[in-house]
């Protein structure tokens, strides 16, 4: 089966025969439009940079007609997870005795069965996956947690459902996927405060989304005919950013991580886009962007 016939809703049978309807909405369901980027771009013979089998294997047997919902896969989120996986990877050379990956929001997210990961995860490490019980009830339709690699089924905002479960005695790394766009600021800066305070010197990498596509969110974003985006509440242009997220918690650390553009297909975003993000007001209609987050050794 191609991708194509996939992407349209036609579904190759799981082992046991049968195609899974998942029933998703609202947020979780957004884990169905990044998996269909990610196999789009593991799809492309040209891509060879990304390589996700588990990825689109989930996808096929999945009873879902993605191009109605989403239409043409976006590259993009297919990139984004290739940028997550070297920060992952950047972690565990800093650590290579282990420590801790705490996912948030991961949803359908395959990434620690790619090739990559696989061979950096040094043993010992521990990988913790935070979602909401809709997204980890689809998550294990497919991937099942073990004493390696933890479920939780909770809001990343009920720290006392996952906090508890992360190794003070080791660094921690997080993740954040396509999380705090979704969320009010009130709610992600009373998060960070608490993750600052409970794993000092930790890091986080999250992508944040310009305001304008915020508001547009808000106002309601159809992707096509049959898919309204969920409301994006949270979003702050690229030269308000660091600031924002610097007056969340004293002395913390932030640093844009820089986009691989020469990854990107096309004319435009391989050359015209480096050079237009760098430009004074140009640059805040960049609609996606990543960032590493050190908490401080203190808050005192």
């Amino acid at each position: 089966m191609s991708f194509s016939d996939a992407a349209n809703g036609q579904c190759l049978a799981t082992a046991n025969g049968l195609c899974v309807n998942l029933g998703l909405s609202s947020v979780p369901e957004t884990t169905l439009m990044t998996l269909h980027s990610r196999v789009s771009v593991a799809s492309d013979l040209f891509k060879d940079w990304f390589v996700d089998d588990k990825a689109v294997e989930i996808y096929r047997a999945i009873d879902y007609d993605y191009e109605q919902s989403f239409g043409k896969a976006m590259e993009i989120f297919g990139i984004r997870s290739w940028l997550f996986d070297q920060g992952v990877l950047e972690f565990w050379k800093k650590n290579p005795g282990g420590g801790t990956i705490v996912n948030f929001a991961e949803g359908l997210e395959t990434q620690r069965f790619r090739p990559g990961i696989i061979a950096g995860r040094p043993e010992g490490s521990l990988w913790i996956t935070v979602d909401l019980p809709p997204a980890i009830k689809a998550r294990e339709q497919f991937i099942m947690p073990d004493d390696e690699n933890l479920h939780v089924s909770a809001s990343v905002l009920d720290t006392g459902e996952w906090m508890h479960l992360v190794p003070k005695d080791k660094p921690v790394f997080f993740t954040a996927q396509g999380l705090f766009m979704y969320l009010e600021e009130e709610d992600t800066r009373v998060l960070f405060q608490k993750m600052a305070k409970e794993f000092p010197s930790s890091s986080i990498w999250f992508d944040s989304i310009a305001k304008w596509l915020s508001q547009k969110a808000m106002s309601g974003l159809k992707l096509t005919d049959h898919y309204q985006a969920p409301p994006m509440p949270f979003g702050t242009n690229k030269n308000n950013a660091p600031g924002v997220f610097k007056s969340w918690v004293p002395n913390m650390e932030v640093e844009e991580v820089p986009w691989p553009f020469e990854m990107c297909s096309g004319f435009f975003f391989h050359y015209v886009s480096p050079i237009l993000i760098n430009l004074p007001y140009i640059q805040n209609a960049q609609l996606n962007m990543v960032f590493n987050v050190t908490f401080p050794p203190s808050l005192n």
